[in-house]
């Protein structure tokens, strides 16, 4: 699959739209099945490696310890997978599951780069030392097929220019090598981008060298903004020095969007839910707490009649929680108690009084949630010393 984005029709409508960010599907997979006994395996642990990366914007993810002991099992993070045909050859296509991918990635300490992503126009120019060439989509060139597969495995979404007549008239490969901003922003402004990456490969076999400049801007404020390019250079043959580049790049966007520090060392939420009406509908509900992209982990802390406090361990930050939740059907935020600080205390202390009773409520639902899952663990057991404060809780109804 190819992370190439050229809406014709559009980008003559509507040359200077703003451009919201590309989804990629990062949960994918699929691997050639090889000759040995435990092909199957292989492929497995290959295909995790694979969503790792595109899920971490980090291309040594697979060095990471943790890691490497997951993928000695792949399965255990696979959601489905099917037998296909990839390049002529019998292949494994693989859906892994986004929640056990994302709590992986947090048991590594890897960051989890967030699936919505900026789209990137790429200019490539090529000089081979008998000529320079720019690299439109259907220009042929090994270096463009080099891109293409380079972006696909790290997860970044491109687009390669066209190479019309509009094109052709308004830029030209002097003009790329040279980096003369000018026409760069005059060709760019009619593709729906949010940032401009410019490609010099020189391209001598082994030796070959790729100078990149990424302007991380809308096209249409390259000459205008302050912000001065991101460069770099790698070396290597063609396609491995641009693999190099864009690596650097995925790592770039990937740091750019994870969540601030102070985010990260927020991870702990509690999150107190009522109007739960049966048991069907708490497990609906834990499980779509476990499905969002924001959590890590969720734990049961109580049970109260029809309501339930939920333990969060966040991947992201409280406010990409709360919006997620609240986009569920039928689920909506309720301000908190009064004097929040004095009812948290007073339901510590209930808990306490009322032991027996909770103890009961609790091991009747932990039993019927292993009976329709195992996985999901038991309640943490909390005092009131333990009682988070105000601000990491969070009230719904349901």
């Amino acid at each position: 699959m190819r992370y190439l984005v050229i809406p014709l029709v559009a980008s003559i409508l509507f040359p200077l739209t703003t451009v919201a960010k590309t989804t990629v599907d990062v949960y994918h997979a699929e691997v050639v099945l090889s000759n040995e006994k435990n092909a199957r395996s292989i492929a497995w642990g290959e295909g995790l490696e694979q969503v790792l990366v595109k899920a971490s914007g980090n291309a040594d993810i697979a060095d990471n310890e943790v890691v490497k002991k997951a993928m000695r099992d792949g399965s255990d993070y696979l959601a489905k997978f099917k037998y296909g045909t990839l390049n002529g050859q019998k292949s494994l296509d693989m859906q892994y599951s986004p929640k056990q991918i994302r709590v992986l990635l947090s048991q590594a300490n890897a960051s989890v780069w967030p699936k919505e992503r900026e789209n990137v126009l790429v200019w490539l120019v090529q000089d081979d030392n008998v000529e320079r060439q720019v690299g439109w989509e259907q220009s042929g060139l090994d270096s463009v097929a080099a891109l293409q597969t380079a972006a696909q495995q790290s997860g970044l979404p491109i687009t390669l220019p066209l190479g019309d007549m509009d094109d052709l008239t308004k830029i030209s490969a002097p003009d790329l090598w040279g980096n003369f901003p000018e026409p760069l922003e005059e060709a760019s402004v009619r593709y729906p981008a949010d940032s401009v990456l410019v490609l010099k490969v020189a391209a001598n076999g082994p030796s070959s060298e790729v100078n990149w400049q990424l302007y991380d801007m809308a096209p249409d404020s390259i000459t205008s903004s302050p912000q001065s390019a991101i460069t770099g250079v790698e070396t290597g043959e063609v396609a491995q020095a641009i693999d190099k580049a864009i690596a650097k790049i995925s790592a770039y966007y990937a740091k750019k969007n994870k969540p601030s520090s102070k985010q990260v060392a927020d991870d702990a939420l509690w999150a107190h839910f009522s109007g739960i009406q049966s048991a069907q509908s708490f497990f609906n509900l834990e499980r779509s707490l476990l499905n969002l992209e924001s959590v890590a982990t969720v734990q049961v802390h109580s049970i109260q009649g029809m309501n339930v406090t939920f333990n969060i361990q966040l991947l992201s930050n409280k406010a990409d929680f709360e919006k997620q939740v609240t986009g569920f059907k039928g689920i909506e935020k309720t301000q908190a108690p009064v004097d929040s600080a004095k009812v948290a205390e007073q339901a510590a202390t209930e808990q306490l009084i009322q032991a027996d009773e909770s103890q009961k409520v609790n091991q009747t639902a932990t039993q019927e949630m292993n009976e329709v899952d195992p996985d999901i663990s038991e309640p943490e057991e909390e005092t009131a010393d333990e009682v988070l404060p105000v601000e990491q809780q969070l009230w719904f109804s349901l």
